[in-house]
């Protein structure tokens, strides 16, 4: 339907190689049908140019050196790249994130925000991104939407948002 999602902490299959779990997401993968499964000469060949499309994508993400390592090889940082370019590989049109930066260090956040910001310019994805992280955020975002206990109090530019009274009311006290 054109939506892709992460999620706040990593889930990547731990025993599959980064190259691997980048090229989960695409769709219509021939040697996932039964009746294709048992015969590579019918699927091989998609299977060399997916490989060439993950390995294109994590270079976007500049995570490509680590494409023959595990997952639990890497940082918590690489690993939310390695599940952005597999989510990434499902071509949404849409890209919910949940916390793309949690966890992970100040120049890793702003290469995070950077890389999505040039999958935004690149491929024409929305995101929808949850994140606390607002001078990270705050850079590359177009419209911001304040919650503060399930409902919406505050959305405009940056710039306008940090100066809103509710806001301030909700999460700096008055």
């Amino acid at each position: 339907m054109g939506l892709g999602r992460s999620f706040q902490t990593p889930r990547l299959f731990m025993g599959m190689t980064v190259l691997e779990n980048t090229m989960l997401a695409a769709k219509g993968q021939k040697g996932e049908r039964p009746s294709v499964a048992p015969f590579p000469s019918r699927w091989e060949g998609q299977e060399i140019e997916l490989a060439k499309r993950a390995q294109d994508q994590m270079k976007l993400l500049e995570i490509e050196q680590l494409y023959g390592k595990l997952p639990n090889e890497t940082s918590g940082g690489q690993m939310k790249l390695v599940q952005l370019s597999n989510a990434m590989m499902g071509d949404p049109k849409m890209l919910l994130l949940d916390e793309p930066t949690a966890g992970v260090a100040p120049r890793l956040a702003q290469d995070i925000f950077k890389s999505i910001a040039h999958q935004r310019e690149q491929l024409g994805t929305t995101f929808f991104i949850v994140e606390h992280r607002l001078e990270v955020l705050f850079k590359h975002v177009d419209t911001v939407f304040a919650m503060h206990q399930g409902k919406i109090i505050a959305e405009g530019k940056p710039e306008s948002i940090v100066k809103d009274q509710k806001l301030i009311d909700a999460y700096l006290g008055s």
